[in-house]
């Protein structure tokens, strides 16, 4: 708008206004929707008539213009306080306006984010916080004022508008995480009913004396997920396969890969009186199908095979750690002796990996101890670990116990070696007995 310096400025009414109401978008606010007044004057004006503009009241600051150009801006403080002096009025009055402009101004281009204008703004020293904003066009022509107060609302809208869609976010959350959360209970109440809730039963030939195999457990999952599993197969009946299993990491994940295993097992049962040969045809399908996610996973197992006639234990190893044979006759832990290349590595790296079978014998009293790394990689404050160490002593200061009540040792000294009854890994343990009587059944009582 171009004013002659001798006219009278005009106040021009602002488009139409803006609507505040949330939602409202930062990309959908145009700025010229936000200008109050247009109001401006030639820099030849006379302060006294600019002076006239500011007494009216409506407005505190004036654009000030050379033709179409923008010089800048004078405000009706500065204004005031030159003329309002002793001798104000008969120095100034007549002086062009144009040598009076405001030392400090903030000038925003149309096409500039309502983002970055309201750092801009908000940025501004305390003296001139309260300042009209110019706005210029592409050229940097004259649009008119945008009052601070106005963009304080437009802030106030965009905050609003993003509390609102933070607010509907969080519920959307909420419900998808309360469907994952009824979906993951699901699955672990479907995990735990594939976990041995009962064990089959196993006798020797009368003639040799009532002996039996009999078996406990204990599973501590470390999240409601769990990457440990084992499973009891009945081969004939004197002859029981015992697989046991961790799987890398745990959770969904773990889970999942768990279930794999489990099905596989069911499908190499052919091969399952064979440890060697059950691990070697189990590694060989469990690789071909983990290079199909193209994803780095793996999982230790231990297969054994227990036949309570032969009084013999047969075993083969994938990564897994041996299990602890424990005489309770001659108060004896130790670790089962494997032969050498028995230990072959874990299933998923190495699709053509051979495992070799190894053997011990048991006597009545016996049992093997199983578990997964997460009894003894449990660490306590200090960064130990409770270790195949710890775990013996336990066996060996609790010999006397049911197996039953061992267990429960082995759990209580882990928990008060970590300071904790949440563990970092997922822990199993299982006992296989060969028994002479039936004094001490165990009974698949999983620990929570």
């Amino acid at each position: 708008m171009s004013v002659p310096a001798t006219a009278q400025p005009q106040r021009e009414a602002s488009p139409v206004p803006l609507d505040l109401r949330p939602p409202v978008r930062a990309e959908s606010i145009d700025l010229r929707v936000l200008v109050s007044h247009r109001t401006a004057t030639q820099s030849g004006a006379s302060m006294e008539t600019v002076f006239e503009i500011f007494k009216s009241g409506i407005v505190n600051f004036v654009a000030v213009l050379d033709g179409e150009r923008l010089l800048g801006m004078c405000s009706r403080q500065e204004t005031a306080a030159l003329l309002g002096g002793r001798y104000g009025f008969s120095l100034w009055a007549r002086k062009p306006i144009g040598q009076h402009l405001c030392k400090q101004e903030t000038r925003i281009d149309v096409a500039m984010p309502i983002g970055d204008v309201l750092r801009a703004v908000f940025a501004r020293p305390d003296k001139n916080f309260y300042d009209d904003v110019l706005l210029v066009d592409e050229s940097g022509g004259f649009l008119g004022f945008i009052a601070t107060e106005t963009l304080f609302k437009v802030q106030n809208a965009l905050l609003l508008t993003n509390i609102r869609e933070l607010e509907e976010r969080d519920r959307v959350i909420r419900n998808k995480n309360e469907q994952m959360e009824t979906d993951l209970r699901m699955a672990r109440e479907l995990q735990q009913a594939l976990m041995p809730n009962s064990y089959p039963s196993f006798s020797a030939d009368p003639s040799q004396g009532p002996m039996r195999l009999r078996f406990c457990h204990r599973y501590l999952p470390a999240s409601m997920m769990s990457g440990d599993f084992f499973h009891i197969a009945r081969l004939t009946n004197d002859t029981a396969g015992i697989c046991i299993c961790d799987v890398m990491g745990h959770g969904v994940r773990a889970a999942l890969i768990t279930a794999m295993l489990r099905a596989l097992i069911e499908t190499h049962a052919a091969e399952a009186a064979d440890p060697g040969r059950f691990l070697t045809e189990l590694n060989s399908e469990f690789t071909t199908i983990l290079k199909q996610t193209g994803t780095l996973v793996f999982a230790t197992v231990l297969y054994c095979v227990i036949n309570i006639r032969e009084r013999a234990a047969r075993f083969a190893r994938a990564g897994h750690p041996a299990p602890l044979h424990v005489r309770r006759t001659a108060g004896e832990v130790g670790t089962v002796a494997s032969g050498e290349g028995s230990g072959g590595p874990a299933m998923g790296l190495i699709p053509d990996a051979q495992f070799k079978t190894s053997e011990a014998k048991f006597v009545p009293g016996d049992f093997l101890l199983f578990f997964t790394d997460g009894v003894i990689e449990v660490e306590d404050k200090g960064g130990r670990d409770f270790g195949l160490e710890g775990l013996r002593q336990t066996v060996r200061s609790n010999v006397d116990q049911p197996s039953e009540s061992l267990l429960e040792a082995i759990i209580s000294d882990v928990y008060n070696f970590a300071g904790s009854r949440v563990l970092t890994d997922d822990a199993c343990l299982v006992v296989a007995e060969l028994q002479s009587n039936a004094s001490s059944i165990c009974r698949a009582e999983p620990a929570g």
